[in-house]
């Protein structure tokens, strides 16, 4: 399919003017950047609107800017790039996400080194790759004192290694000067991809993603099941390898898989269950409330056109951890459980599933607590004070945050995960793992509690006065159904 056209809204060009230069003579001591580029040119890019029946607010014209890339610790430099030159040397830099490229403030930025490099370290050729992400350091949640927390990836991450999802980003912590201007503080990341070291599937295989910014994508394919909102995209293989064979193998193999689960068919040829559970589990710990935007990624190791059911979809990486405990509503399933935009609410009905589901929960609750608090204090201790003096070094040009320092913000995790963690064992405990019953018409065989629309809000006690749609009731037995209200 092509780019959508000329029915996306595009307006104001971003530049950066509000960085100062020479902050300090002293850095602290976690990485510092310096990205030289040619002109002096600052990555820009152009907000784009969603056409209409689609959801988002993008990023368009976000191209590269090419230059030359320094990292330091104190008086050592741990790499240099070298000048820009085409698939030798140098790098290029631009705007990436999504919301996150929209909004006013302090920029993420995708880095493509020309030449392969391991900008973490460790130790291995294996993990020298040419795409890197760096993240905003300040997440925007009013779950948080201040509406702010600094260390969500840290959290996130540390989950997705708990619970055992086959690949886990890896990050540090790093200072950002571009042409002499201090840029702030950023998450520096492993980029989801295909890799050795990081998503490791065949060259066969494939990397999607349940993406509500579709739109802005020049590649994308829908399902039979799909919300309308969403279409899905490719990470891998890239948009100018795939041709109407790929895609019609993915989409034909998915829409398989869809029509087995809303039908109640076995399931079990298609996913992996186990990665599907471990992945909603974390958004359920964290009780995510970012259903559309949450990144929703599906790989599969390998496609032979022989044997389609040779592996397994994977659910995976985990991404994106900003809606964490956006509400003290400790009681509550995360939106990705409880709202359509992806395959849990129906996944919830399949007892195989839900049996899967709590089996991982059991496996990992009794050390879970333990488990944050170890991820958290161990950042504190690798770190120490060079976090709060970058966080103090940040307010200088972005002075609304960094607001809280870091032991607040870890006993705030602490206490949040502590509360999750009693509620969210009795919701589990009450799960039903026979499935819970859907049908296509309504039929009232109990007395109705209570009935909610997609979104899970509360709209009535009965279904005389629902207008078309689709709702969940629930009944006194303790039982639910999803209806369809013609």
């Amino acid at each position: 399919m092509t780019k959508k056209g000329l029915f996306i809204c595009i307006v104001s060009v971003f530049t950066f003017t509000n960085a100062k230069s020479n902050v300090t003579d002293k850095w602290p001591d976690i990485p510092l950047l310096t990205v030289t580029t040619e002109n002096g040119d600052f990555p820009t890019c152009d907000i784009v609107y969603p056409p209409e029946g689609c959801v988002g607010t993008g990023i368009t014209a976000n191209e590269y800017v090419a230059g030359r890339l320094v990292m330091t610790l104190g008086t050592d430099t741990l790499y240099d790039s070298g000048e820009y030159v085409k698939d030798e040397s140098g790098v290029r830099m631009k705007i990436r996400g999504n919301s996150t490229g929209a909004s006013e403030g302090q920029k993420p930025y995708k880095l493509k080194l020309s030449k392969k490099f391991d900008m973490l370290f460790r130790g291995d050729e294996d993990y020298k790759e040419k795409d890197w992400n760096m993240l905003k350091i300040s997440t925007w949640n009013p779950g948080f004192a201040n509406s702010e927390s600094n260390i969500l990836n840290v959290l996130g991450f540390a989950l997705s290694k708990y619970v055992g999802l086959e690949w886990t980003p890896g990050y540090t912590f790093v200072n950002l000067v571009m042409n002499g201007k201090y840029m702030g503080m950023y998450y520096l990341t492993d980029a989801i991809e295909r890799g050795d070291k990081r998503v490791d599937i065949k060259k066969s295989g494939y990397l999607i993603e349940n993406d509500a910014y579709w739109w802005n994508e020049d590649l994308y394919f829908k399902t039979g099941h799909q919300n309308s909102v969403m279409g899905w995209t490719y990470k891998y293989p890239d948009a100018e390898d795939v041709d109407d064979a790929i895609t019609g193998n993915i989409q034909t193999y998915i829409n398989d898989f869809e029509d087995a689960l809303y039908s109640g068919a076995d399931i079990d040829e298609y996913i992996d269950l186990a990665s599907f559970a471990k992945w909603i589990l974390v958004h359920d710990i964290l009780n995510s409330d970012d259903a559309a935007g949450t990144n929703m990624y599906m790989y599969k190791h390998d496609y032979d056109e022989s044997n389609p059911y040779s592996t397994k979809l994977m659910m995976g990486p985990l991404w994106d951890f900003d809606s964490s405990f956006k509400t003290d509503a400790y009681d509550s399933w995360s939106s990705m459980h409880r709202l359509d935009y992806f395959y849990y609410p129906q996944l919830f009905n399949n007892g195989k599933f839900v049996a899967e589901y709590k089996n991982q929960w059991e496996s990992i609750k009794p050390t879970l607590a333990e488990t944050v608090a170890n991820a958290l204090d161990s950042v504190a201790q690798a770190y120490g004070g060079a976090l709060e003096e970058s966080m103090n070094l940040h307010k200088t040009v972005y002075p609304t945050e960094c607001a809280n320092s870091l032991q607040s913000q870890i006993d705030e995790i602490n206490d949040k995960i502590g509360k999750r963690i009693a509620c969210l064992d009795s919701m589990i405990e009450n799960l039903q793992t026979s499935g819970i019953s859907q049908t296509t018409e309504f039929t009232l065989p109990r007395s109705i509690v209570a009935v909610y629309d997609v979104y899970g809000r509360q709209c009535s006690t009965g279904i005389d006065n629902l207008s078309k749609g689709v709702y969940v009731v629930r009944y006194d037995d303790g039982s639910s159904q999803k209806i369809l209200k013609k």
